[in-house]
């Protein structure tokens, strides 16, 4: 069975890898997002704390990133800590209170910071820019969205 007859969710590649040097960027589309849990680097499973699954938002966005055929651009950013500080900022330098679908952002790694323990490895560093949805990008999105279900 070829994997387009199958039931298997496609696979959206990661818009960063632990081999990206400092100055990698990312740049799309916002084109959807979900709460997930944060899993363990070690262990796999999903990290606690209080007893409580510590989430993360995963963000879906469209770049012109195509690294095959089959690649149609869609890259996915884990949304937590220094991360989330840099997408939180560049949202309010821009004027807006959320990130939403149909905006624009471009997210560079710039570097590391200092690690939390030998256990773990330094945090990335990342800045960001955004620029809120318009009439031309939620019509793109919804294009793309509409071509995903044919």
């Amino acid at each position: 069975m070829s994997w387009i007859m199958s039931d298997e969710p496609k696979v959206i590649r990661s818009a960063f890898g632990k081999n990206d040097k400092p100055g990698a960027t990312v740049t799309g589309l916002v084109i959807s997002q979900e709460l997930t849990a944060q899993k363990d680097p070690k262990t796999g499973k999903p990290k606690m704390r209080g007893g409580q699954e510590v989430l993360q938002l995963e963000v879906v966005i469209l770049t012109g990133q195509q690294t095959d055929p089959d690649d149609d651009g869609a890259r996915k950013l884990f949304v937590r800590g220094n991360l989330q500080k840099a997408i939180k900022q560049a949202i309010l330098a821009a004027g807006d209170d959320d990130l939403r679908n149909g905006a624009r952002i471009s997210v560079q790694y710039t570097g590391t910071g200092q690690a939390f323990s030998a256990d773990y490895a330094p945090p990335k560093l990342y800045r960001a820019t955004y620029e809120p949805p318009n009439d031309d990008s939620l019509a793109e999105v919804a294009a793309y969205l509409g071509a995903d279900d044919e």
